[in-house]
């Protein structure tokens, strides 16, 4: 191995999912991120499944956030021989060991399901890891906190900074020395938003030579967070007045919490009446318990802070809320009547038990399904926001008479001003910016923004690209 510094572009590069760059510096291999790829399910598998360089070679990887599309890979990457140390911050430590143990329940789960549907046909899938190789994987963890450097692997510091996307999601900033100085590279990972309901805004660390950051609505701006409660109690009240079920396809991590929170912020503050609310999906109930451990987290809002402190620490433990752990508490919702909401993983609806319930209630007039994330090109839930009229879930085929909603605003992803503000306040401002983690249209867009802007040294790098640094 060479002594040039390189970076491969090897996830997200040209598209939102499977985040996943290696860093080549001085001889050490460093891995920033490893998600699972989501969209089409063999396009999906058979991407996650390509692991472009001997996963042996790694000194060390180096995980963003907890989220799986930067998350989901990691038990196949030990899985197929790394034994590199894997670090994250304290927070996210906690996640991750949740969301992988059930990604791969998940995995198994659909698979089963999957082959015992097209038994007839001879079609079968195979999970990508089991639980006793998430194991393997969590063997590998070590944790820092934010602002102190650390070394990850010979000659790469490495520096964790809030990311104000998710709890106990980080910017990556790796120091290299190289002849005649140094060469410092950010990682933002998933850049949250100046305006949050929960998070701390981010803040540019200083002296950035190479920037890697995320473009998912590059060239989007969103709605103003207080806009949001008009929309979400107009689709509330709708739902009550028919008497009907609010679906609600949402990431475990971050989006539940912001719902909750939200949901009790209609009732203080805008006279929405009560409506009951499933929480279905037993990660999401584990990852809230960890919120309730984390209130003292330097990544949370001070008026976040505030409104729990008030709740006597309790900010998810509403009266309406009931939290779904067990299968058949999920399955007798199918014949509980309305009104109701039901917030259910997966977030693009790609698994999890949100597939269940849209085939049980996609060819009813009554049921909305309502969008709060973004929805990657090729999923599911990307083809019914596109208005898609018929579904395929589990292989077979569903006429869509729910509505679909989609409530922008409540994105946890920096959108286009935001980004531009971020850089903004960079000085100097870096030699090289590589957009990552963003379909085409939003990176043009944003390339486009940042040229008007002054920026220069922009680049919007293809999957499996290689970039040396000078």
């Amino acid at each position: 191995m060479d002594n040039e510094l390189t970076i491969g572009f090897y996830g997200a590069a040209g598209e939102v999912t499977g985040s996943r760059h290696l860093v080549s510096a001085g001889g050490s291999r460093v891995l920033l991120d490893c998600g699972l790829f989501q969209g089409h399910r063999q396009e999906s598998q058979d991407k996650s499944r390509n692991i472009p360089f001997p996963p042996e070679s790694l000194g060390a990887v180096v995980l963003s956030h907890a989220h799986i599309d930067h998350s989901g890979s990691l038990p196949l990457l030990y899985k197929k021989g790394a034994e590199a140390p894997l670090w994250c911050t304290p927070a996210s430590r906690e996640l991750i060991a949740l969301m992988l143990k059930d990604s791969a329940r998940l995995q198994e789960a659909d698979a089963r399901f999957y082959n015992k549907i097209h038994a007839d046909e001879g079609l079968t899938i195979s999970p990508l890891y089991d639980e006793q190789d998430v194991e393997r994987c969590l063997s590998h963890l070590r944790t820092h906190d934010f602002g102190s450097p650390f070394a990850a692997a010979p000659g790469v510091s490495v520096s964790f900074h809030n990311a104000g996307h998710v709890l106990g999601s980080a910017m990556v900033q790796l120091d290299v020395p190289v002849r005649g100085g140094k060469r410092r590279i950010l990682f933002t990972g998933d850049l949250g938003r100046r305006g949050s309901l929960l998070m701390r805004p981010p803040a540019p660390p200083q002296g950035v030579d190479t920037l890697l950051i995320e473009s998912t609505y590059g060239g989007r701006s969103h709605s103003p967070l207080d806009g949001l409660s008009e929309g979400f109690a107009a689709v509330i009240r709708r739902v009550l007045l028919e008497k009907g079920k609010l679906l609600i396809p949402s990431f475990a991590l971050e989006r539940t919490q912001e719902i909750v929170y939200l949901l009790e912020k209609l009732r203080r503050e805008h006279g929405v009446p009560p409506i009951p609310l499933y929480v279905d999906s037993p990660m999401a109930v584990e990852i809230t318990n960890i919120f309730d451990k984390s209130l003292d987290d330097p990544g949370f809002t001070s008026s976040f802070r505030a409104y729990a402190a008030k709740t006597g620490d309790d900010p998810f433990g509403l009266e309406t809320i009931h939290y779904v752990r067990t299968k058949e508490e999920s399955q007798a919702l199918n014949d509980k009547p309305g009104p109701m909401i039901i917030l259910s993983a997966s977030g693009m609806c790609e698994g999890g038990r949100i597939l269940h319930h849209l085939r049980n209630n996609i060819g009813k007039d009554t049921t909305t399904i309502l969008f709060v994330g973004h929805q990657a090109s090729g999923t599911l839930g990307r083809r019914l926001q596109e208005g898609a009229k018929k579904a395929k879930i589990f292989g077979l085929e569903h006429e869509v008479w729910a509505k679909v909603e989609t409530m922008p605003g409540l994105s946890s992803h920096a959108d286009r001003e935001d980004i531009l503000a971020f850089i903004a306040a960079m000085d100097p401002k870096p030699r090289r910016i590589f957009l990552v983690h963003g379909d085409p249209e939003e990176q043009e867009a944003l390339a486009g923004s940042l040229e008007a802007a002054g920026v220069r040294g922009v680049a919007r790098p293809k999957f499996g690209e290689v970039a040396a640094l000078d």
